[in-house]
């Protein structure tokens, strides 16, 4: 990757995140990373911004960031819209919505994800005897299936086919052909993490997360693979452990240093997505921009 300075306009751009089943740890729009994302494209970048969340009237944060916002042009670049990530109805709603108004995506941001505090929650589980196989469906269901199927229905608002044109030789005797394409490449950046790394599991437990984060990975490949022939990019990011309400549960293991204020994290993450070539698809990546083994 080579770093360069945050440049991308903007159509649309989705959050999502969980609903409030389990009690306990988890991240998503309304808080924590989705909500630095949108303080940071605010800033950064042009367009519309498309906030999903599972009840944004009791988003308390999003409601502040809305208020806090200053100037009408900034508050009009904000559209919030209910998405619920673990009903398909919803999914399925919301993106309507979103083809209605914008007719496109430039960028999908998915970043819902659960892990649990194992006090309130069954997971994360640290050994194989604390398994629980409705927390192990709702993991599944909110770190990959979800994000997965909205994917699967925003993925015709981002595609793009090239433009073949025809240029005339000066000769006369052919015609070159030369592709171009309609807009920037359109990207999809799942929020995955390092445990989800196979290669990396050298200490084994979280179960349903490190599992969940691994399909995870493996669907952003397979999606890399069949929908950069349309112009679309897709990555996992690991976003190192941040402070958030996520992480709180587990930071008094943390190493001294190794705790990222979020603006840290969004601002790093956001620097990886804007670097991003063409051969960057389909990977594992950290808050630096370092590739992480499957």
């Amino acid at each position: 990757m080579h770093q360069v300075a945050l440049k991308r306009t903007l159509t649309a751009l989705a959050f999502t995140s969980p609903s409030a089943a389990y009690g306990g740890a988890r991240a998503g729009f309304a808080v924590g990373i989705g909500l630095q994302f949108l303080r940071k494209l605010l800033k950064d970048t042009k367009g519309n911004i498309v906030a999903c969340c599972r009840s944004p009237d009791d988003a308390t944060g999003l409601q502040e960031l809305l208020l806090s916002v200053e100037g009408s042009k900034s508050r009009d670049r904000i559209d919030l819209i209910k998405l619920d990530i673990e009903n398909q109805d919803s999914i399925e709603q919301a993106v309507l919505e979103i083809e209605k108004k914008y007719n496109r995506v430039d960028l999908l941001l998915n970043v819902a994800g659960i892990l649990g505090d194992g006090k309130n929650t069954p997971g994360p589980e640290r050994s194989v005897l604390k398994i629980d196989k409705g927390w192990m469906e709702k993991s599944f269901q909110v770190n990959v299936i979800g994000p997965l199927m909205l994917s699967k229905e925003l993925a015709p608002l981002m595609t793009q086919k090239r433009r073949t044109v025809k240029k005339r030789a000066s000769n006369n005797d052919k015609e070159e052909k030369i592709a171009e394409k309609k807009r920037p490449v359109a990207i999809i950046a799942n929020l995955s993490a390092r445990v989800g790394s196979i290669s990396d599991n050298g200490l084994g437990g979280w179960y349903s997360y490190r599992m969940s984060k691994a399909a995870l990975n493996q669907a952003t490949r397979t999606l890399a693979n069949e929908l950069k022939r349309e112009s679309v990019w897709c990555v996992a990011l690991h976003p190192g452990t941040t402070d958030t309400d996520l992480s709180q549960p587990f930071q008094k293991n943390v190493q001294e240093g190794r705790l990222f204020p979020v603006e840290f994290t969004v601002d790093s993450l956001m620097k990886v997505i804007d670097s991003m070539e063409e051969e960057n698809t389909g990977g594992l990546y950290d808050w630096a921009g370092k590739a992480i083994p499957f």
